[in-house]
């Protein structure tokens, strides 16, 4: 089967559309099989006014759990059922499907209802007929196992658990701001963890400011033609002045170059990037680099590096890497650098253009055993890629420090991974 073909197929989408398309050609019969429903189902059985509601089947399950998770249920079977629509009920069932004419077939994760259209849903809409097979059959004998609803309990029902239904919403309500404040008392947690481990690592590496750490702020700044924002260090503070403790123990200047870059994570959120450190300020902050001026070479092949730092999900995984062969392909992976270790996240290969399968499969295979096969590539590969540069070798960009930072109050310190410093940004709370 064509990609194409699997494409119209199967969709990781909202259905509504399909199921818009396919009631609209119905001839003879509509049967929805939903444990869920509201008004949604309504609106959407109007697309096709040549089906009489007599011919058209709702099958839910209609259990105290479900009228209460959502309360509109109850109006929407009263609604179907005073105008003709037969609704039934099928303990137990879990299915979401469409069913027109007995033949043509929609199924998936999403319920007929306005909230799922919302949510992340997986369904299947084949372009070929059911009829006469074994899944039409099941499903006609699940709609002749269920047993009809009646109007005038559903009008009981809706005059006496009102009460409970209102009950049952503040109690969700409550549950979700217990659970939301636990959510986040958890993060508040890992973070100060995280804090106090970057803190532990800043006091065994051989590399320190100057003066320990240095505080800033975030400020504006007013130049000749423009205006930024530039995180500005206290003014008894130099950021360019740090130490380097020898083996023996004595102490010595580490000058950094005018202008450096050099890698940066932030406490709070792990997100990284290559901060461009003056004397008194950072005002630029690299997102992504090509090291133009360094390949890797692995097995015989000579591959482009390219690293990007990513800003969501920067506690899953904070870079990404690709490595490039002209021709036989490229490997991108994930990895979380956590200011101790380096974790491989995930990876996957393309194919290069032009490229056989041969000649990537070779790709693959010498990457997957000489290099990620290997305990310590990674933190090789740390130990070369990570180091400072400066603009002779990669260029100059926008003042982007807003972008990264959050907050107003920074604590700056350096850590040491693979004989490389990484400046540590901790946000100070106020």
């Amino acid at each position: 089967m064509k990609q194409s073909e699997l494409n119209r197929i199967f969709l990781a989408r909202d259905v509504y559309p399909k199921w818009k398309s396919l009631i609209a050609k119905a001839q003879d019969n509509i049967t929805i099989f939903t444990p869920f429903l509201d008004r949604l189902i309504l609106s959407l059985l109007k697309v096709n006014p040549n089906i009489e509601t007599s011919r058209v089947t709702i099958v839910t399950d209609f259990e105290p759990a479900s009228i209460l998770e959502l309360p509109n249920q109850l109006r929407t079977i009263k609604k179907a059922l005073t105008s003709g629509i037969s609704v039934l009920t099928l303990s137990g069932l879990h299915a979401k499907v469409l069913v027109v004419d007995n033949w043509y077939v929609i199924l998936g994760s999403q319920n007929f209802t306005s909230r799922a259209r919302k949510s992340k849903e997986a369904s299947v809409v084949p372009r070929w007929s059911f009829e006469y097979t074994r899944f039409v059959e099941t499903l006609k004998s699940w709609r002749d196992q269920a047993n009809p609803i009646n109007e005038d309990l559903v009008d009981l029902l809706i005059s006496k658990i009102t009460r409970r239904i209102k009950q049952h919403k503040k109690l969700l309500e409550e549950t979700q701001a217990e659970f939301d404040k636990l959510v986040e008392q958890h993060e508040q947690e890992k973070r100060l963890a995280l804090i106090r481990r970057l803190e532990q690592l800043e006091s065994q590496s051989r590399i320190h400011m100057a003066q320990g750490v240095v505080y800033a702020s975030i400020q504006t700044v007013f130049g000749e033609w423009d205006e930024y924002d530039s995180l500005l260090a206290d003014p008894e503070y130099d950021m360019t002045e740090w130490n380097v403790r020898k083996l023996d123990g004595t102490i010595e200047p580490y000058h950094l170059s005018r202008l450096s870059m050099y890698p940066m994570i932030l406490a709070d959120s792990l997100r990284m990037g290559f901060a461009r450190i003056g004397k008194t300020r950072i005002t630029y902050i690299r997102e992504s680099l090509d090291w133009d001026t360094r390949k890797l070479e692995v097995g015989g092949l000579v591959l482009d590096v390219n690293i990007t730092f990513p800003d969501t999900e920067t506690k899953r995984r904070n870079i990404i890497v690709r490595l490039s062969h002209a021709y036989r392909g490229t490997c991108e992976f994930a990895i979380l650098y956590t200011g101790d270790s380096v974790t491989l996240v995930r990876k996957r290969y393309f194919k290069g253009k032009p490229s056989n399968d041969e000649e990537h499969e070779t790709f693959v295979s010498t990457l997957e055993n000489e290099f990620f096969e290997d305990i310590h590539s990674l933190d090789d590969f740390f130990g070369r890629f990570f180091t400072h540069f400066t603009y002779a070798e990669l260029g100059r960009d926008h003042k982007n420090v807003r972008d990264y930072l959050r907050g107003t109050r920074f604590r700056l310190s350096v850590i040491e991974y693979r004989d490389n410093p990484f400046l540590v940004v901790a946000k100070i709370r106020m």
